[in-house]
Parts: C-alpha cells; sequence; structure tokens
C-alpha cells in the first residue's frame, strides 16, 4: 500500500526523490480496529502516524475533552515527536489504516530537509506562508526603493532663472529639479515652467523659487516602492522625493513604477485622478475588479492587495463627492466611510456605508440633495445602496458634528442592542472628503463616551459570540448545505472582538489587524495568539476572496465550500476556526460575559 503514500499533500511535497523513497522503505501500515486507542497519555512516542483511511479522535483521557479528528492524510502526535511522550488519548472511530514512520527518521528528514521541518516548526501563521509562497509569483510588489529605480536629484539654487533652469532640464534629460531656497527644498517640474513661461508669462530671468512647490512628499530610500506608489495616489501626483534618513538623494517618478508594477494599478490611480466625468469615472471603476483579480493570481499577498484597494476606491468616492458637492461646502462638511470600508478591510465592491459629519451651523436639509446624488454617483461606480440604509441620503446619517456628538451620548445611555449597533458602525470612521477635522473630533468623542462603560464594553463584545463557530462537537469544519458562512463563522467574530478591545483601550486605529498590533503591545494578547488571529483573519478575507472570485466577483458573496477546498487549506481552516474559538473563551474572561 506504500504506493497509496500521498506525496502531493504538505509537508511531504517538499521531499527530494531520494528522500521520499527512504520514508517509503521505512514505513509500515498499521491496522486499528473501531474505537481501538491507539495511543495513550504518558506512552512513549516512537512513531508519527499519517491516516491513509478511517478517523481518529483526539481526546484529554480525564475530562473526555475533544480536541480534534484527524482523517486521511492527516498526522497525529507531533508534538510527541519532540517531546518523547503522548500527552493525549487516540482513539479510532472507525476502522482506521495508517502509514507509521519511525519517530527516528521523521527527525532526520527534519534535519536535512530545513522546509519539511518548517512546516512542523511553524504554527497557523507559518504553515499559511508556507503554503501561499507556492504560488507567490509577484515579489515585485515588494521591491524596494534604491539606486536602481531612482533617479539622481539635481539641485539648483532659487534663484537660477526660469531659463537656466530648462535648460537644465533639456540637457539632462530630466522631468524635474530641487530647488534650495531659504533653507527648505522644494520640487520643480517641466510643467511648471510650462505654466510660468506661457500662462503666467514669467519673464526669462525670474527666479525659479517663485515656480517651485515647497511642500516636498518624500519617502525613505529602502522602503518599498508600493508605500511610494500609495503616496503619489493620495497626493495626486507623480513624483516623491527620496531621503536618505534626512539628506536628499534622489527623485522617483511615476514613470520607474511603469517598470515595476506590471498590474497597471499605477495606470488606474491615475484614470482616477484625472478623470473629468461621472461617466470617465465609472470607466475606470469598472476595471477594478479585473485589478484585484490579476493581483490576486499573481500571487500578490492580501494584506497589500486591501491597502491598494483601500486607497483606490477612497479616490474614487473623493472624486464622485467633489462631483456631486459644490466647492463652498468642501471645507464645511466631512465625508467618512463606515464599516469594512472604514478598516480599509473591502476588496471587491460591497454595499454603501457613509455618513455625513456637518460644521456647527450647516442645515442638513441644504446639503440632501447634494448627497442624494453622490449617492447615486457611488451605485453608477458599482456601489450597491446599503440595505440598512446607512448612506448620506439618508437624513439619520447625516448630522452637524454637536448633533453627531449628542446622539453617541444617548446611544450610550440607552445600551441597548440597537444603540450598539449604532455604535459599532460608527466606531470606525474613514475620512475621505471635506474637512479631516470634523471626522477627527467625532471619533474622539465617541472613545470618549465608551471609555469606562463596563457593561456597554461586555455587551458589545458579547456580538461577537452570536454566531456559532463552525465546529463540530468533535472538533472539525462543520457547513450547512449552502456552505460555511465564513463571515459569521470566522471574519465578523474576530472583527467585533477586536472591536470591543480596542473601543475599551482607546485605540483610534480601524483596521483590524493593526488594532490586534496594538493591542498585544499593551499586553491584552499573546504575541503567538496575535499572530494566529492576525493569520487566521487573513486566511478568512482568503478563502472568500477566492469564493467570490470564481462566482464572477460577487463583493456581496460570504458563503464557501469547505468540501471542495484542498486538504492542506482545509487543515488551515479548521486551525483558524479553533484560533477564533480560542479568541471568544478570551473575551468571555475578559469581559466577564458569563456573569451578564
Amino acid at each position: 500500500m506504500q504506493d497509496q503514500f500521498n506525496f502531493d499533500h504538505p509537508p511531504f511535497d517538499t521531499l527530494t526523490a531520494e528522500q521520499r523513497q527512504d520514508l517509503l522503505d521505512q514505513t509500515d501500515i498499521a491496522y486499528f480496529d473501531r474505537g481501538e486507542t491507539i495511543l495513550r497519555p504518558g506512552q512513549l512516542i516512537d512513531s508519527l502516524h499519517i491516516i491513509l483511511k478511517g478517523v481518529v479522535e483526539e481526546r484529554h483521557a480525564e475530562r473526555n475533552e475533544i480536541y480534534a479528528h484527524y482523517t486521511t492524510d492527516d498526522l497525529f502526535d507531533i508534538r510527541g515527536q519532540f517531546d518523547g511522550e503522548c500527552r493525549h488519548s487516540y482513539v479510532a472511530l472507525e476502522e482506521t489504516l495508517c502509514f507509521v514512520l519511525p519517530t527516528q527518521a521523521f527527525l532526520t528528514l527534519m534535519t536535512d530537509n530545513p522546509d519539511f521541518a518548517a512546516w512542523f516548526q511553524r504554527d497557523l501563521q507559518g504553515r499559511q506562508r508556507t503554503v501561499s509562497s507556492q504560488k507567490n509569483l509577484s515579489e515585485f510588489i515588494l521591491t524596494r526603493i534604491d539606486n536602481g529605480n531612482i533617479q539622481p536629484a539635481m539641485v539648483i539654487d532659487g534663484q537660477t532663472s526660469l531659463y537656466q533652469a530648462t535648460l537644465l532640464l533639456k540637457t539632462h534629460h530630466l522631468e524635474s529639479l530641487i530647488v534650495t531656497h531659504d533653507g527648505s527644498f522644494g520640487m520643480l517640474t517641466g510643467t511648471d515652467l510650462l505654466y510660468g513661461a506661457v500662462l503666467e508669462e514669467k519673464p526669462n530671468t525670474e527666479p525659479v523659487h517663485e515656480l517651485a512647490s515647497f511642500n516636498l512628499i518624500a519617502v525613505q530610500k529602502g522602503d518599498f516602492l508600493f508605500n511610494a506608489l500609495m503616496l503619489m495616489i493620495r497626493h495626486k501626483i507623480e513624483r516623491v522625493a527620496v531621503k536618505e534618513q534626512e539628506q536628499l538623494v534622489g527623485i522617483l517618478e511615476m514613470t520607474q513604477l511603469l517598470s515595476q508594477f506590471s498590474t497597471h494599478s499605477h495606470v488606474l490611480g491615475l484614470r482616477i485622478l484625472r478623470a473629468g466625468s461621472i461617466d470617465e469615472l465609472a470607466e475606470a471603476a469598472a476595471t477594478l475588479g479585473m485589478l484585484v483579480e490579476n493581483l490576486h493570481n499573481n500571487g500578490v499577498r492580501l494584506p497589500f492587495i486591501m491597502k491598494l484597494l483601500a486607497s483606490l476606491n477612497e479616490q474614487l468616492m473623493r472624486k464622485a463627492f467633489e462631483f456631486a458637492f459644490p466647492a463652498r461646502y468642501h471645507e464645511r462638511l466631512a465625508l467618512m466611510v463606515l464599516g469594512s470600508e472604514g478598516r480599509g478591510e473591502q476588496i471587491l465592491k460591497t454595499d454603501q456605508d457613509n455618513a455625513l459629519v456637518l460644521e456647527d451651523g450647516l442645515d442638513a436639509a441644504e446639503i440632501l440633495p447634494f448627497a442624494e446624488q453622490f449617492s447615486r454617483y457611488l451605485e453608477r461606480l458599482g456601489y450597491p445602496p446599503c440595505p440598512g440604509k446607512v448612506m448620506v441620503n439618508n437624513p439619520e446619517w447625516v448630522h452637524s458634528l454637536s448633533a453627531w456628538q449628542e446622539r453617541i451620548r444617548l446611544w450610550v445611555r440607552q445600551n441597548t442592542p440597537h444603540s450598539h449597533m449604532q455604535l459599532a458602525i460608527l466606531s470606525e470612521p474613514h475620512f475621505i472628503a471635506g474637512r479631516e477635522s470634523l471626522v477627527r473630533q467625532l471619533q474622539k468623542q465617541l472613545l470618549e463616551a465608551v471609555r469606562g462603560q463596563e457593561l456597554l464594553l461586555s455587551e458589545f463584545a458579547a456580538q461577537a459570540l452570536r454566531f456559532h463557530t463552525p465546529l463540530t462537537f468533535f472538533g472539525d469544519i462543520k457547513q450547512s448545505e449552502q456552505g460555511l458562512d465564513i463571515k459569521r463563522g470566522g471574519i465578523f467574530p474576530i472583527v467585533q472582538g477586536v472591536r470591543a478591545l480596542a473601543l475599551e483601550q482607546g485605540i483610534t486605529e480601524n483596521g483590524t489587524l493593526e488594532r490586534i498590533r496594538l493591542l498585544t503591545d499593551k499586553g491584552i494578547f499573546e504575541p503567538d495568539f496575535a499572530d494566529n488571529l492576525s493569520a487566521a483573519l487573513i486566511l478568512f478575507w482568503q478563502l472568500r476572496l477566492e469564493q467570490q472570485l470564481a462566482r464572477g466577483g460577487d463583493g456581496l458573496s460570504q458563503q464557501i465550500d469547505a468540501a471542495r477546498l484542498p486538504r492542506h487549506h482545509r487543515d488551515l481552516l479548521r486551525h483558524a476556526l479553533h484560533v477564533v474559538k480560542k479568541l471568544k473563551q478570551q473575551l468571555e474572561f475578559h469581559f466577564q460575559i458569563r456573569d451578564l
């Protein structure tokens, strides 16, 4: 039966041909009857079991607590290979056949094959990284800024004439110059010189510091090109200065990024920025789904995809805001997005979740016609209306700053399921356009209002326990005929639980991964658990995205078919769901939820 050994299953797929043959030469086959105990607590371990057929249950012998089920291609007892002794009972639930690999042979493979060893030595985060690295073909997105992708900075004095600067650009085939004036650095582009000479009719002798922009945006040498791209998109510029600590060493232009990023995300960003009408903006927005699929198929890591998409979605909405709201209102109100968009965790387009904060004295009725136009524009861009009507065309989500602050105080006093939901929606505001200080003041008010509200925070955290973790009594994955709802079973408990802890700790960061990091810094999570929690959330996002792309880019679908997943992905999913279960237990203890 050795010819039935599955070398396609991690970690055995890392073995060389010679190592595979050695494994087969040293492996025996063992048969276990239904109900037979294979390993007992305290038993000395001399072999690793790999299941060929059947089901094995791991349980605590005294408490009769069930830890997990193992089936075809699963391994046990891995811990015992290193400890030398078994801690739990392993019982065959049905007739079971196992490959039995001597522990010494297993340890030899660990020594001789680092990739094989890494699989066993890493936890969920490490195993997921090993799986994903097999298709991570796009490390280009992690390219560092270095001398190979920047152009040297030519620095000129601010008193240099317009004529001399233009001659330097032409002679040295440059697109821009760095200008020094009164101890500051500024950027001067060929476009600046053209506008100065033609539109403003500046004389050739005019000093160039009059034309340069001294609001210089800079990145550090050694940073990721990806981060430079984000800065260019966010600030609507096509070049940034590059510094090595405080010293200016070069300029990075969008043209350099053209040769580095094959996904054309930079082109999409420029199309959004240059769109002159809602129709042009809609044409750009229509390519977002293809961009996501392209990045995903090229193995780009999901957090980077999310960061890029959050930036592009922000640019789309900001542009739509500029089209919908007259300029006279831009400094009198603030547009904010909420929910997954507010956390920067939306990948494919889902429904609209947004609101407006008005300066005190600005009448909401005056704004609503433009808000209605904005909502229609977003629908034109592919963002469907929110079923719960959390949108700026709903007067319930358009208020002055003082009115919002009063509503927050009211929701805290009410302490009802409805008020909890409203607070949750508003707890992750991300500024898009208008006057940013209005959103910052609103967020500050919310954090101050919930500080010290132990009962409210406990009931808030209890929402993370609302949905059953999709694991069977025996610790296996459980799903209905419709599939496994990955949002209810995995994503929501992590997001909501971490949200409750972040509110308790006064953390202003919206993103769940960043919140986990900050909570770990504060000692709320153990580092190892935090790593597993972050890896579990990324896995859930990844599996959901793959299912959504398979359904034609349906960003609203939350169902995955676990039965169709490759076995190593099911193994990761099962492990990740156990991490969710552990988080729920921690929330129960931390907030004393059982005592409510």
